[in-house]
Formats: C-alpha cells, sequence, structure tokens
C-alpha cells in the first residue's frame, strides 16, 4: 500500500512534513526542489556542469579575438557589443514556461498566479566591450550565408574539430526528451494521476484542466508580449489549488516515476546513440578547457 501524505503548508511558499517516498517507490513531490533529477539530464549538454555553456562561450570569445588580432585590429575587445545593439537595457521579453506539472511556489501563486512580480526587471548581460565597426563585423561574421565563415565562425569551427555529429551533440537529447515527455502523457498511470489532480482542481471551484501545463497555459490569464499574466483573482486562486491538488496527490512524483521508467528505456534501447553525444559533449568542452588554459 502506498504511503500516504502527511503534513500540511509550512507557511509562505514553503511546505511540512510529509512521507518522502511511497512503498512502490514513487518519490513524494511537495516542492521544486524535491522533483528529483531524470536519467537523461546528464546527457543534456550541461549536465552537471552548469559552468558549460559559460566556458565554451569564454573559449569562442578568446579564439575569436586572436583572430580579429591577425587581421589587424589590434584592440578588438573580447566580448564586444554587436553593431545596432543599444546602450543599455531595462527589461527584456522573458520566456516563461514549465514542466509537464508546473511549478509548487505556493508562495508565487498566491501573489502572482502564473507569472511574476510585474516590478521585477530582468535584463540580459550587457557585453563589457566596447561596440565593434562596421569594418570589424564584416570580419568578424565575413560570409553570412556561410555557416561558419568570419572569426566568430572559426572559432567554433577550431573548438569543434574531431566532434562526430554536431546536429546530434545539441539537437538529440532535447528530442528524447520531449519524446519521452509524449510517452508519459499516454502513460495510464499519469493519465489516472492528472485525472485525480482535474477533479480535485474542479472541486475546488475552479476550472477543469487535462493536465497542470494545460492550466498553465490557459490563455484566460492574458498573458502579454513579456510573458506575464494579468494575475487576476481568478488565476491566482487557480495557480493555488493547482499546486495544492498536485500536493495531495502526488502528481508530481507519480509523472516523474512513469518518465524515469521510460527514459531507463530510452537509454537502453540507443545506447549507443546517446555514448556518441556525450562523447562529442566532451570533447567540445574539453577542447574549450585547452584554449582557456593558453589565456
Amino acid at each position: 500500500m502506498a504511503i500516504g501524505l502527511v503534513g500540511g503548508d509550512g507557511g509562505d511558499g514553503g511546505y511540512g512534513g510529509h512521507a518522502k517516498v511511497w512503498a512502490d517507490g514513487t518519490p513524494v513531490v511537495w516542492s521544486d526542489d524535491e522533483m528529483p533529477e531524470l536519467p537523461l539530464a546528464s546527457y543534456e549538454f550541461d549536465g552537471a556542469d552548469e559552468k558549460a555553456y559559460d566556458r565554451l562561450e569564454s573559449a569562442t570569445q578568446l579564439l575569436t579575438q586572436r583572430c580579429m588580432v591577425r587581421h589587424g585590429f589590434a584592440d578588438f575587445p573580447r566580448d564586444p557589443k554587436y553593431p545596432g545593439m543599444a546602450v543599455s537595457f531595462t527589461s527584456t521579453m522573458v520566456a516563461v514556461g514549465t514542466g509537464p506539472v508546473g511549478s509548487y511556489d505556493l508562495g508565487n501563486a498566491r501573489r502572482w498566479g502564473y507569472g511574476w512580480n510585474p516590478a521585477k526587471k530582468i535584463a540580459p548581460r550587457e557585453p563589457a566591450g566596447r561596440r565593434m565597426t562596421a569594418e570589424e563585423s564584416a570580419v568578424y561574421y565575413g560570409d553570412r550565408d556561410g555557416e561558419r565563415s568570419g572569426c566568430y565562425g572559426q572559432a567554433y569551427q577550431r573548438l569543434e574539430r574531431g566532434i562526430r555529429d554536431r546536429e546530434r551533440m545539441w539537437t538529440y537529447v532535447s528530442e528524447r526528451e520531449e519524446a519521452v515527455r509524449k510517452q508519459a502523457e499516454r502513460d495510464p498511470r499519469v493519465r489516472r494521476a492528472f485525472k485525480v489532480w482535474a477533479d480535485c482542481v474542479a472541486d475546488k471551484g475552479f476550472e477543469r484542466y487535462a493536465d497542470p501545463r494545460k492550466s498553465f497555459t490557459d490563455k484566460t490569464w492574458g498573458r502579454g508580449q513579456d510573458g506575464n499574466t494579468e494575475r487576476s483573482e481568478r488565476e491566482r486562486g487557480t495557480a493555488v489549488a493547482d499546486i495544492e491538488c498536485k500536493r495531495a496527490h502526488n502528481t508530481g512524483g507519480v509523472w516523474w516515476s512513469v518518465a524515469e521508467r521510460l527514459q531507463r528505456r530510452e537509454l537502453s534501447a540507443h545506447a549507443a546513440e546517446f555514448a556518441s553525444v556525450r562523447k562529442d559533449r566532451d570533447r567540445l568542452l574539453a577542447a574549450a578547457r585547452a584554449v582557456l588554459e593558453t589565456d
């Protein structure tokens, strides 16, 4: 028999005591931090290395700068602003998304529903160097119709030497993750879990949705160009009910348990492909580290 959930909300966005796992091994998910990592996560480009993208960008900038210097631009900055780039930013469009079961942030749901504090400004990192000139830009980009022309493209060419399948390295894992997500949605156990969750939300007086993703993307919430919502009373109430019902019935834990099984099946069925992707990724990151060691 499965161990039931116990405890309750531990305050603003917190959570109380509860069972950590059901008798069948299904994890009990009560907060975002309690959602376990799935097997395919270690095959993603950053994997367990949260600095992977940063190192690759730094190595690319260093190689590009050296190339520009060889072309006669002695003072070319390592991190240039691009032509036409605004001098500063105050805010930017934010890409808002959610996983198959959405967030467990109850404090955020109470205040902002499926959105966030509109007073919060999110700005992209500004390049540290000066703006490149039109002449520099032509050498930097080269032939815009050539995928690997110009100093920037040549930097990537050098880093990618020995990579067997560049496109697969960047896309394969995400494509398989999406395939597993679709399979999980059709799994009888997940379908039952989503139905129980939907019944719970409806019993609280809100709309019945097929799954938590649908509640997040409801057009009723009036998302603007920045991705934020109107944060109406009904939206906030729905977002709270969404989380309370996920906690009450362990919707996230059930989904994870099914997705974990399906991902392990993927790894077994396509072991050679995943191994090749990881090998190419590791080779690229090793090349980036080698370049940075020469700085």
